[in-house]
């Protein structure tokens, strides 16, 4: 089994977007490649979760200690790249925060860090988006694209199983479901249908980290030797359009 991290599968849906069937703008696929940006400490030092043996997954931390993580990414984006990248890595972290309020929201403090990040980011978005000059329509389509690529990223990566259905926005703005589905005897290998990409197939890579043998650790400590190694281990997915 491997270990993908949430800036790696970032890293794909920036290739996913970076493989649309229309051109795309360069701060668009620069906030697809990193909408995780706020994990990247977190990443390289997460806590270990004693009932697995393994390192916590990302859906198992609370928004208390992942809202501010996400905010401060943003303030990360906007030094580098600007507003237009950084208004849509809020957004999407808005989208995490409304959409899946349950897994997010796991206790008060939980409850009370989305609903932080929710109410301050949310003028912010406004006043970036106004000096922009970007309206809602164009808003939607753009954090539509990143939802899209996200969630067909974390299929790819072993993260959500397949079959599975998804949004993809269209040119004029609305939204046209998608099916992904597994190959039969075949890892990482997919169809989905419709095609929004280039192309007739595509190709994604990554790096990850490949779990001891029995998939857990003994401890901390062990967990904690295997993240200092530099061994990685390159993955490939396939995706393949159905409708040729």
């Amino acid at each position: 089994m491997l270990a993908i991290s949430q800036p790696t599968h970032a890293l794909i849906s920036g290739q996913l977007a970076r493989a649309w069937v229309d051109p795309l703008c360069e701060p668009l696929l620069i906030a697809a490649e990193q909408h995780d940006l706020g994990w990247m400490d977190w990443e390289t030092a997460p806590s270990f979760d004693r009932d697995t043996g393994r390192p916590h997954l990302f859906r198992d931390v609370g928004a208390s200690l992942h809202a501010p993580m996400w905010a401060a990414g943003v303030e990360r984006a906007l030094g580098a790249w600007g507003s237009h990248t950084a208004l849509l890595i809020s957004r999407h972290g808005g989208v995490i925060y409304r959409r899946f309020s349950d897994r997010h929201r796991l206790d008060e403090a939980d409850a009370m860090a989305a609903r932080h990040y929710l109410e301050t980011q949310d003028p912010v978005e406004r006043a970036w988006a106004q000096a922009l000059g970007f309206d809602e329509q164009r808003l939607e389509s753009e954090s539509a694209l990143i939802a899209f690529v996200d969630t067909l990223s974390l299929a790819l990566c072993g993260e959500l199983p397949a079959p599975l259905e998804l949004d993809a926005p269209r040119s004029d703005g609305s939204l046209q479901r998608s099916r992904l589905s597994a190959r039969p005897g075949r890892s990482f290998d997919f169809d989905l249908s419709p095609w929004p990409f280039r192309g007739t197939s595509l190709v994604v890579e990554g790096q990850a980290r490949a779990l001891p043998e029995g998939e857990r650790f003994a401890d901390e400590a062990s967990m904690r030797r295997w993240l200092r190694s530099p061994d990685r281990v390159t993955f490939t997915a396939r995706l393949t359009s159905v409708e040729h």
